[in-house]
């Protein structure tokens, strides 16, 4: 009777996870995106007057060989555009250094000094090879070239000070905010079913129910599905969700494995009844701290795991579970 009530309560639940899941690995592309935002934007990041262009770039140059990137060749084009190829120092393990590009665009005056010259934003030219790197690979180089490319364009502002063109400013803004996960909290060092069985416990002593499934241990992503009973004298409830998306070093160990959860906070719950009512009343405050229980034991628990540089992070939810659904937003035709 339990299995069939299960497999009912989670049809739709599962359908809506599924979209839910599709639509969050849409959101993160890669590390490096995570960190570096820059784009291809149009503006400059800044412009300098009075000074002469030779000078205004070898200090363009100087900066960033100061900041770790070894300089590889520059190219003048007849626009008036200089083209500056750099490499990061990295260390020869990875296999992979990252390139970036840096362009000025000078208009001279009769002196041949900037009139000015700009200094256009750093472009990652190699990007694609790097988001095809493993994920601990990625979180290496990414937290490198990052902070190098912002220490760069600090030595730039400090150094080009009195010839800043104080109509137009300095424009860029550190990238860097420190680190962050592709999915969720990262795990190294143990193997999956480990990691899977403690996920589970600690989900199980906060009083979710959970669901059984076949799962193949090589996968690349893992969900581990549960029950939050709405009424605890009966059977039903939220179905959530925490899936665990890995990769493995040699020895099959996490390397990293990622946590992440999903669930609809305005899924179809079973009917309360006469007798459920209160019960309903206090679901998201039961569901809150039953939640909130689950990660802090996630926390203590697995804290010496955590990828190196990494942090433990609660996600934000959207809304209280039993919310009811928001209308669609009309489209508005001009």
């Amino acid at each position: 009777m339990k299995k069939i009530f299960v497999k009912r309560a989670l049809i739709g639940g599962f359908l809506l996870l599924a979209g839910m899941t599709s639509i969050a690995q849409s959101w993160r592309s890669s590390v490096l995106d995570l960190s570096y935002k820059i784009g291809r934007p149009t503006f400059p990041a800044a412009a300098y007057k009075n000074i002469g262009v030779a000078e205004f770039k070898a200090e363009v140059r100087k900066s960033f060989q100061d900041s770790g990137f070894s300089f590889v060749s520059s190219e003048d084009r007849k626009d008036g555009a200089t083209i500056f190829q750099f490499n990061l120092n990295v260390d020869p393990k990875i296999g992979l250094k990252p390139k970036i590009l840096v362009s000025t665009d000078a208009l001279l005056d009769g002196k041949k000094r900037c009139s000015p010259c700009f200094l256009r934003f750093a472009e990652v030219s190699n990007a694609t090879e790097i988001k095809e790197l493993p994920w601990m690979a990625q979180y290496d180089l990414s937290t490198q070239l990052v902070t190098a490319i912002d220490k760069a364009y600090v030595n730039i502002e400090a150094r080009g000070l009195n010839n800043l063109d104080p109509a137009f400013g300095f424009n860029y803004m550190a990238q860097w905010e420190g680190e962050k996960n592709l999915f969720g909290n990262s795990y190294v060092g143990m193997t999956l079913p480990a990691l899977k069985e403690r996920i589970s416990q600690a989900f199980r002593n906060a009083g979710f129910v959970p669901v059984e499934r076949d799962i193949d241990p090589k996968a690349p992503t893992v969900d581990l599905t549960f029950i939050f009973p709405i009424d605890p004298a009966k059977e039903g409830g939220a179905v959530y969700e925490v899936s665990i998306r890995s990769q493995y070093d040699a020895d099959g160990h996490c390397y990293p494995c990622e946590i992440s959860e999903y669930y609809d906070p305005y899924q179809q719950l079973p009917p309360a009844g006469l007798s459920g009512v209160l019960n309903r009343a206090t679901l998201e405050s039961r569901f809150q701290a039953a939640r909130d229980k689950a990660y802090e034991s996630i926390r203590v628990d697995l804290e010496r795991s955590l990828r190196p540089r990494s942090g433990f992070s609660v996600p934000m939810k959207s809304a209280p579970l039993g919310s009811t659904r928001p209308k669609p937003v009309p489209m508005v035709v001009t």
